[in-house]
């Protein structure tokens, strides 16, 4: 191979930076979290040690956001049933509950994020040690 031909490794970690990316411009366009998901696992398949492991932390933050997401949206129509919308009166205050739940989410998500991708930078694993068994 010739000296400016990209390694596996270099893809790879490449590929992990750009799922990073994409999850993290989630915050600012929907569509990019999809996008994310879907190079994280296709990358999963021929990666192998640190990277693996941030392909596997990214994946199971998509599928903990889409719980959040269809949770928050079953308990904002709950919340809908309950106080319908022209109504007024304290359950009003109800629907800051799945807006409060949605918007800690979307903190802890960018924080997890955050912390993920200053791992992977360090070449260490997606969460500090205290917090390996959220990971695996």
């Amino acid at each position: 191979m010739s000296e400016f031909s990209p390694s596996s490794r270099d893809i790879s970690r490449g590929g992990v930076l750009l799922v990073y990316a994409l999850y993290i411009a989630r915050f600012f366009t929907g569509i990019s979290l999809l996008a994310g998901v879907i190079l994280a696992y296709l990358l999963r398949r021929s990666s192998v040690g640190v990277e693996r492991m941030h392909l596997n932390w990214l994946v199971r933050l998509f599928w903990y956001d889409v719980a959040f997401i269809i949770g928050t949206a079953a308990l904002f129509l709950a919340c809908f049933m309950t106080e319908p919308p022209g109504s007024s009166g304290p359950g009003q205050l109800l629907f800051l509950l799945p807006i409060g739940i949605f918007v800690v989410w979307n903190i802890v998500l960018l924080v997890a994020l955050i912390v993920g991708l200053r791992g992977f930078l360090a070449g260490r694993g997606p969460l500090p040690e205290r917090f390996r068994a959220l990971a695996e």
